[in-house]
Order: structure tokens, then C-alpha cells, then sequence
């Protein structure tokens, strides 16, 4: 062999090694983000609320992963899987609407928009022919 062929192989394989770990960083690039969405959503759901926050956070999930599955459904012609993905976005968004619908049950009875936290608008009797007033004031206890 010569040395332009042994030239030409070596730089082939240069490439295809450098194309190898690009492909491979991607691909844990991607792991990263997946793993930091989870981890987002997942402290999301920590706090007060937390099964409506879960329920949204899952009804996500099923949102982006039905999507995506619909799409590369579509794309391949493969019926199958593209009625897999829509019926999984109509999961989706049925699960959206259900931790919407919970979250505002929830929230309903406990907070006044109009008073800080911890606290209720009550209605303070004024004098007869006067307009009675309504202030904040702190919510008894159990």
C-alpha cells in the first residue's frame, strides 16, 4: 500500500471516530435534559397541591410523548403507531382538564384572591343607612 492510501484510511477512521463521539455526547446530552425535566416536574409536585401538580406533570408527559409518537407515526406511514400517539394526546389533554378542574376544587375553598394567604375577607358591619365594608382578617383555627 501506499502511503496516500494509508493516509486516506487513517483520516477515514479519524473521522468516523470523531463522528462516533459526537453521535454518543448527543445522545447523553439528551439523557441530561430528559433526566433535569423529570427532576423539574418532580420538585414541581412538592409543595401544597401536590396531587393536581403530579397529575399535570404526568398529563405532560403524555402530551409530549403522544405527540411525538403520533408524528413519527405519520412520518414512517405506520397507522398503528400514529393512532397509538393520538390516543395518548387525548389522554393528554383529558388529563390536563381533570388537574385543572382539581386544582381549582382545591383551591377554591381555602384562598381569597383579595386577602393574603392565611387570611379570609369578612364583611365588618357598619352603622344603619352606611355601607358595611370587608377586610382581611386572620382565619380562625381548627
Amino acid at each position: 500500500m501506499s502511503s496516500l492510501t494509508r493516509s486516506a484510511q487513517w483520516t477515514r477512521r479519524t473521522i468516523s471516530a470523531i463522528f462516533w463521539v459526537v453521535n454518543h455526547l448527543q445522545r447523553a446530552w439528551r439523557a441530561a435534559i430528559a433526566l433535569a425535566l423529570v427532576g423539574c416536574l418532580a420538585a414541581g409536585c412538592a409543595r401544597t397541591y401536590a396531587g393536581p401538580k403530579a397529575l399535570a406533570a404526568i398529563s405532560a408527559v403524555l402530551l409530549v410523548g403522544g405527540g411525538t409518537t403520533w408524528v413519527v407515526g405519520e412520518r414512517r406511514s405506520q397507522n398503528g403507531t400514529a393512532n397509538l400517539g393520538l390516543v395518548t394526546v387525548a389522554v393528554g389533554v383529558a388529563a390536563v382538564i381533570g388537574a385543572a378542574g382539581w386544582l381549582a376544587a382545591s383551591v377554591a375553598c381555602e384562598e381569597d384572591p383579595d386577602c393574603p394567604r392565611g387570611e379570609e375577607c369578612k364583611e365588618v358591619p357598619a352603622l344603619p343607612g352606611r355601607v358595611p365594608y370587608k377586610q382581611c382578617m386572620p382565619r380562625p383555627g381548627p
